[in-house]
């Protein structure tokens, strides 16, 4: 049976709270700061962010390594993927190395057009993983050509 392809996901909003990932999907990942460059972080009136794309701009956020692809489809379940959000590659630097990854981008409802002023960090208890040099070791190979 051939193996499925893990892949890495870039999030910048609820899903930067490691309790929620977990909740959602029933395991945890490997996390390190990130940030996407090309993009904006707007509000929007439904109270969480949304990015889209805006060529000066960068967004800082939480890199998810190795999401394997049941936990992908609980992700995108919970954005409202095709609806609220777009899934797309997107290339996101972290310890000074460009990685391949997954994003979700605002779609298909309107945003206030303000940005963020404050960077997404989550509840008030939310940490990001503090020393990255683990996870980054166990990087593997960017997902399959076919996402």
């Amino acid at each position: 049976m051939p193996s499925q392809a893990l892949i890495h996901l870039f999030v910048y909003g609820t899903l930067t709270d490691p309790e929620r990932v977990t909740a959602l999907t029933g395991k945890q990942f490997d996390r390190v700061d990130a940030t996407l460059s090309g993009f904006e972080r707007v509000d929007s009136p439904l109270g969480y962010p949304f990015i889209l794309p805006r060529p000066s701009d960068i967004v800082r956020g939480v890199l998810l390594l190795n999401i394997d692809p049941d936990s992908l489809l609980q992700l995108d379940a919970y954005e409202a993927e095709g609806d609220l959000y777009r899934r797309q590659v997107v290339e996101v630097e972290i310890a000074d190395m460009r990685v391949a990854a997954m994003t979700y981008v605002g779609h298909g409802i309107r945003t206030s057009g303000e940005r963020m002023t404050a960077d997404w960090t989550g509840p008030p208890h939310y940490e990001l993983l503090s020393e990255a040099s683990t996870p980054l070791r166990r990087l593997r190979a960017p997902f399959a050509e076919e996402h």
